[in-house]
This record gives structure tokens, C-alpha cells and sequence, in this order.
């Protein structure tokens, strides 16, 4: 258990306390945190073509800080500041790679701008009527 200390009256308190009880004041408990040095998200994925596999999903994986994992086998050490992309079909992993975090933030300013941008030439070639209705 981790232990916070009241800005104002000094006193020891478990960080799970969202207040002092000697004082009433609100608890620095975000500085008793830890962030996570992963985090890990599944994204489902279309199929467009008829030889795209069912079931198939990205799974985007971002590691913070280095990882070092002991088994009896030996140590498995998984560097920090970057991002993996995975290819899922079902519960089998197709295909990997791994990007620098400097890469994954290009990567992710890419899909925003050109995701806006393709809105944006999108809304101009509409037909005047079609942009009022939102229909295409």
C-alpha cells in the first residue's frame, strides 16, 4: 500500500484516502500513482476484399518504459518508447512490427490530417443539395 502525506498538516495517510481526516484536505494521490508502461488496444477490421480472413483485428500495443520479465528459462527484456502492430485473425498473431514512438505519433498525425483533408475535398465536390441533407 502506498502512502500519501497531506500537503498541509503533514500526516501519513494510505493513498487509496481520497481526503485527510486530521484536515479535511483533498490528497495528492495522482503523485502516489504509477503510470502503466503499456497499454494495449484491439481494433476490428473490415473486410473489403474476398480474400480478407473473417475475424481478423489490429492490435496496436504502445510500451512506455523497458520491461524486463523473468521466468526460470531466462530474462525477456522488451525495450520502452515504442509501438507494436500486430494482425490478429481469430486468437493467432499473422504478423508483427514495431515503430519507434517518433513513428507512431507521425503515423497517428498522418490518418488525422488525411482523414480531414479527404472530409474537406469530399464536402467541396458534393452537390450543393447533397451537403444540406447529408446525403452523398
Amino acid at each position: 500500500m502506498t502512502e500519501v502525506f497531506c500537503p498541509d498538516c503533514r500526516f501519513k495517510r494510505p493513498s487509496e484516502h481520497k481526503f485527510c481526516f486530521r484536515c479535511g484536505r483533498l490528497l495528492p494521490r495522482h503523485l502516489a500513482e504509477v503510470p502503466p508502461s503499456k497499454l494495449a488496444r484491439f481494433f476490428a477490421g473490415v473486410k473489403v476484399d474476398q480474400a480478407d480472413p473473417e475475424n481478423a483485428y489490429l492490435r496496436v500495443s504502445c510500451y512506455r518504459r523497458e520491461q524486463t520479465f523473468d521466468s526460470p528459462e531466462g530474462s525477456v527484456v522488451i525495450p520502452g518508447s515504442h509501438v507494436r502492430f500486430s494482425i490478429w485473425v481469430n486468437d493467432e498473431a499473422k504478423c508483427v512490427l514495431s515503430v519507434p514512438e517518433t513513428e507512431a505519433r507521425d503515423l497517428s498525425r498522418f490518418i488525422d490530417e488525411g482523414i480531414r483533408r479527404l472530409e474537406t475535398s469530399t464536402l467541396r465536390t458534393m452537390p450543393e443539395e447533397s451537403r444540406n441533407t447529408g446525403e452523398t
